[in-house]
């Protein structure tokens, strides 16, 4: 696809209201739901830093109203920029909130800033960089800072009103001067992903009033830490230049088939060749480092959005699922097409990224949607009673029945797709629940025709099907009204390839018929 140009250049957003419920039939073994939390008016904000601890939330940083100003008059207004900590108790669904202001300035104005980097490690909640105000510097720049906060004493003194300044620990190190990248943590390493150094006041289309150095690098060291004194350690650096220069994107956390952890980043923005995001994931652990997987290219949830990862233990399938926010693609369910928007827009579409035992990936779009333009910069809180793995990745065979796994929390709500004439902070919380569909697991398990591969999914001039069925296969192209377009009878481990040039952007469906046995799946035509 030829890239078209957009001067429309923004951090990500999100919103939510009624109960909604899907499934993709033959794909994902389970359906979502949402929900609303019935409360009071919650604090509006997105882009924050975030840790929990038992049932209290604790938030730090982002920005209250909606999208980002364009001109050097609006853009990233101080005035909308969070001066206080906040802390939500999800048992009464009260909060709490104590101000930056109280500190010295060099301490609060990076507790200011929107997009930081954020981990947590034991007790201890580690902030890097941030785009904001620099009241000694009197100028918009990125901070090179690294904060410590400890969890629970600062949830304490928030909920209590006693002073916060000794939870925090500040140092400095121009390496953290990063915005709109990923922090991750594993094994008492931490890794930096991507994102940018921006300094002056944001513009659009770009004045000479801010400057941008993309970080093309995933920055892997140690922090020391013993409630004390505070310094880093054991930089090293992996770098990129045409895969890494990326920013406002999801780094997920990911089982892989042998059951070892690691990472994926998926999409972000923008393209060295034009303002247009990254397609191609990139999964990354500390042992194999990163892999670049440009046969796979993803349409759907391009800028940071809420997201939850689920791990099938016996297909050995990853899936994460994608809540709204900014695509390339936009779904409607209706006519089940894909329609292509080079500006990006605020979608409500809920996608889930499958990745398989043998490396290929798909992209589903489901036909549930959130309703209303959000997802941007919304972040999803697992429910820590749901059964998962030490990195946060829910055990999907172990759920039964109706489980709740989690919450959406924040971000920015949009009132049209492109442009920004009125967007504010969503003040709601919603939970999600995931039903895990035990028949089709059981089918899948039993499943005669064995694995079943469709790549590229989404698919363009042409889609490859796959089996391990040594034996009569008969495999079909279908359209949305069961219509059969293509069709091919194979006799032996051969793969079979559907030439789709000529059909129209849309979701079709791959039919695998061994004897008796069916297997149907989806399949997402891009143009």
């Amino acid at each position: 696809m030829s890239c078209k140009f957009s001067h429309l250049k923004h951090f990500p957003l999100f919103f939510v209201f009624f109960v909604v419920s899907d499934v993709i039939a033959q794909q994902v073994p389970f359906t979502v739901e949402i929900e609303p939390v019935i409360a009071g008016p919650l604090p509006k904000m997105h882009s924050f830093a975030f840790a929990q601890s038992g049932s209290k939330w604790l938030f730090v940083g982002g920005r209250t109203n909606g999208l980002h100003g364009f001109s050097t008059n609006d853009s990233f207004d101080v005035i909308y920029a969070s001066d206080v900590i906040t802390v939500i108790d999800t048992a009464t669904w009260s909060w709490y909130s104590s101000p930056l202001g109280v500190l010295p300035t060099a301490v609060a104005d990076p507790l200011r800033t929107t997009n930081m980097q954020y981990t947590r490690i034991g007790d201890y909640l580690y902030l890097t960089g941030g785009f904001g105000w620099d009241s000694i510097a009197n100028g918009f720049r990125t901070f090179p800072t690294l904060t410590a906060i400890h969890i629970d004493n600062m949830i304490n003194a928030v909920v209590y009103g006693t002073p916060i300044a000794l939870n925090i620990r500040q140092i400095y190190d121009t390496n953290f001067r990063i915005s709109g990248g990923e922090m991750q943590q594993m094994n008492g390493e931490c890794f930096l992903f991507f994102g940018h150094n921006f300094s002056g006041r944001y513009s659009d289309p770009p004045q000479p009033t801010f400057t941008q150095v993309y970080s093309p690098q995933i920055k892997r060291f140690t922090i020391n830490d013993d409630g004390i004194n505070l310094s880093v350690s054991n930089f090293t650096f992996l770098t990129d230049t045409n895969n890494f220069h990326r920013r406002d994107l999801n780094v997920g956390n990911v089982v892989h088939p042998d059951g070892t952890f690691g990472w994926c980043a998926y999409s972000g923005v923008f393209r060295k060749d034009c303002n247009m995001p990254y397609l191609w994931p990139i999964n990354f652990d500390p042992t194999n480092g990163a892999v670049v997987d440009s046969s796979f290219s993803q349409t759907m949830n391009n800028y940071t959005c809420a997201m939850e990862p689920l791990f099938d233990s016996v297909q050995k399938t990853m899936y994460t699922i994608l809540f709204g926010g900014e695509s390339q693609y936009e779904f409607n369910p209706v006519t089940q097409q894909l329609i292509l928007d080079s500006l990006v827009p605020f979608v409500s579409d809920i996608s889930v990224l499958v990745h398989d035992q043998a490396g290929q990936w798909s992209q589903l779009p489901l036909q549930l949607q959130m309703p209303g333009l959000q997802g941007s910069n919304m972040k999803f809180v697992p429910n820590t009673f749901v059964p998962s793995y030490s990195n946060e990745v829910v055990k999907l065979r172990e759920l039964s029945g109706r489980v709740l796994v989690g919450y959406l929390v924040g971000g920015i709500v949009a009132v049209v797709p492109n442009g920004h004439p009125s967007s504010w902070a969503n003040d709601t919380v919603y939970r999600v629940w995931i039903s895990p569909d035990q028949v089709l697991l059981a089918v899948n398990d039993l499943n005669p025709l064995g694995q079943v591969n469709i790549f590229p999914n989404p698919a363009n001039n042409q889609v490859t099907i796959r089996t391990n069925f040594n034996g009569a296969v008969a495999i079909s192209l279908l359209d949305a009204q069961g219509r059969v377009l293509r069709s091919e009878n194979r006799f032996e481990r051969k793969d079979v390839i559907f030439n789709t040039q000529n059909l129209s952007m849309g979701i079709y469906t791959i039919q695998v018929t061994i004897g008796d046995s069916i297997s149907q799946s989806k399949l997402v035509i891009v143009r």
